[in-house]
């Protein structure tokens, strides 16, 4: 009879308490649940043996019924009841940001010296830039200019914005909107060439297409 009564309330607390399992870490509470469980399924095993006049071997077999039912009681609801609960698993990292894809790059003959007036062959590349936009209504642009190394930071600076512009400006007479141009200028601080040489600095006068 305690086997039985043992065995059912196992599938009921099993059935009942699987999600809840799920949730919590194995730990002391199941182990000391599971303890005091045997002792009282054992002692309770044994009380009701006696009280039905039981021989000693219905005896023994009722108390370790008992001690086998009462610890997988026991052990259940010490872990349902006090285990730590699982911690939430970390949420996966944001996916990277799509890479930067330069789309066109104006430089050599595209910039005399010192001007930020764009030149027949840089006016080519902007009109091809601007054919990649309108078929990709959704895609902005960012126009980064450089300089090469003569002059003062503070100057080329200033000359970098201004050739950047100079190209914004392009794209938008042939059709894209401002609000997909951004502009920076970066000096002479990234050059791609040798300042020592002329061809080496004609490299660096140059601006950037860049989509976003």
């Amino acid at each position: 009879m305690v086997k039985r009564v043992a065995g059912g309330l196992l599938v009921v607390l099993s059935m009942s308490g699987c999600a809840a399992m799920r949730e919590r870490e194995w730990g002391t509470c199941a182990i000391a649940g599971g303890i005091i469980g045997a002792a009282v399924g054992g002692v309770t095993g044994g009380v009701t043996a006696n009280n039905n006049d039981s021989s000693d071997a219905v005896r023994g077999g009722a108390i370790g019924g008992g001690i086998v039912g009462g610890g997988a009681i026991g052990t259940l609801l010490g872990h349902l009841i006090c285990d730590p609960v699982k911690a939430a698993p970390a949420p996966p990292p944001p996916a990277p940001p799509p890479p930067a894809t330069k789309i066109e790059e104006l430089k050599g003959a595209n910039f005399d010296f010192n001007k930020a007036t764009l030149k027949p062959e840089g006016r080519r590349h902007v009109e091809h830039a601007a054919e990649i936009m309108k078929k990709n209504p959704s895609m902005n642009v960012s126009v980064e200019g450089h300089t090469d190394s003569i002059g003062s930071d503070k100057y080329n600076m200033k000359l970098s914005e201004r050739r950047a512009q100079s190209v914004a400006d392009a794209l938008v007479q042939d059709g894209i909107a401002k609000s997909r141009i951004t502009t920076r200028g970066f000096g002479k601080s990234r050059p791609i060439a040798d300042n020592k040489t002329e061809a080496g600095r004609a490299e660096n006068r140059r601006a950037e297409i860049i989509a976003r």
